[in-house]
């Protein structure tokens, strides 16, 4: 398990204070959960996983803010928790720290039902999953080991109800919400004068992680590159604070990385069925460009090559080559081609 970076306190322009917290998020990847501070009520922004190492590691990040940095706040004076967007890792720790706070709970349109009505959409999402693995050419055992890997298990969270949901511009007090979809739905960016918490939308080190439009709409690469170019359009932000990895100081140089890291993987996939010499499942692509990969790393390599096969279809790229099982009333994998 890597270890946890420290307690950091940012300052923006107007005076607001920001308190990097560290927990852990998965096997290898640690996450960021931010405090807020003179931008309106005391506000939380994501929660963590929900398991209790996570839990802890926020716990102890209010008393190291309190302790090493004199901020009179303990978590039952949190006013406020804000989801960027609905994976586990970043709302898991929501229904206890609602227990905990009293605090208004708020998310985006798009992501709030799988917040407030979890076991729906828990369901829904692992049905829309099956059917993606299944089209990928995945065979059945593996199928049942990703999915299980991911976390949309029935029952592992408790839903929450969202108190107010956002849109596109609204503000929170001192936040100013940005929706950005592409990894997920109702994924948003937070402006603080001259600080965005960017969720998973910008991160420091690596691209953020792709989704097809076949199993949520409003995610895929599409939606991603235009979000990208939404924030880079943003006069005036000097610092971005992920949910994952370091901060980020350079934002127009690190969105021209992210988008070339994108394009850079569209010419992977093209080379691979150029080379391959014959049409190619999602997951034989996905077993090219990320050899040997199981569980919870399997299902992040067959999405993020799901949504470039998709973007590539959509624009005209790619093509299905074994149309003709399909109408022949077979369910078959899907095959593709460089058209």
């Amino acid at each position: 398990m890597p270890q946890l970076p420290s307690v950091k306190r940012f300052v923006c322009q107007g005076g607001a204070r920001v308190y990097r917290i560290p927990c852990h998020a998965f096997p290898g990847l640690t996450g960021r959960v931010y405090l807020v501070l003179d931008a309106g009520p005391p506000t939380l922004v994501d929660t963590g996983t929900g398991e209790p190492e996570s839990l802890r590691h926020v716990l102890d990040g209010f008393d190291t803010v309190r302790s090493e940095f004199g901020e009179p706040v303990r978590l039952a004076d949190v006013g406020r928790i804000v989801i960027t967007h609905a994976h586990v890792d970043h709302f898991g720790g929501l229904a206890h720290l609602k227990e905990r706070t009293g605090a208004e709970v708020a998310v985006h349109a798009l992501d709030s039902r799988l917040i407030a009505a979890y076991e729906e959409r828990a369901v829904l999402t692992n049905h829309a999953l099956e059917r993606f693995l299944k089209q990928a050419g995945v065979a059945p055992a593996r199928r049942t080991e990703v999915i299980a890997a991911f976390g949309y298990t029935p029952r592992r969270l408790r839903s929450v109800a969202v108190d107010r949901v956002v849109e596109d511009g609204d503000a929170l007090d001192g936040l100013r919400v940005i929706h950005t979809p592409g990894h997920s739905p109702g994924h948003v960016c937070l402006r603080i004068d001259d600080v965005l918490l960017a969720g998973d939308h910008i991160l420091a080190r690596t691209a953020s992680q792709q989704w097809p439009e076949s199993i949520a709409p409003y995610t895929g690469l599409g939606h991603y590159l235009e979000s990208l170019e939404k924030i880079r359009a943003i006069e005036g932000i000097e610092l971005v604070l992920g949910g994952h990895e370091p901060p980020v100081r350079e934002l127009p140089g690190r969105i021209e990385e992210i988008r070339h890291t994108h394009l850079r993987r569209l010419d992977r996939v093209q080379d691979i069925l150029r080379r391959a010499g014959r049409p190619l499942t999602i997951e034989e692509i996905a077993d090219r460009m990320y050899s040997n990969q199981h569980g919870f790393h399997a299902m992040l390599a067959l999405t993020d090559v799901g949504s470039r096969v998709e973007y590539l279809d959509q624009r005209g790229r790619l093509a299905v080559a074994n149309l003709d099982e399909a109408e022949a009333g077979a369910t078959p994998a899907w095959r593709y081609r460089l058209a």
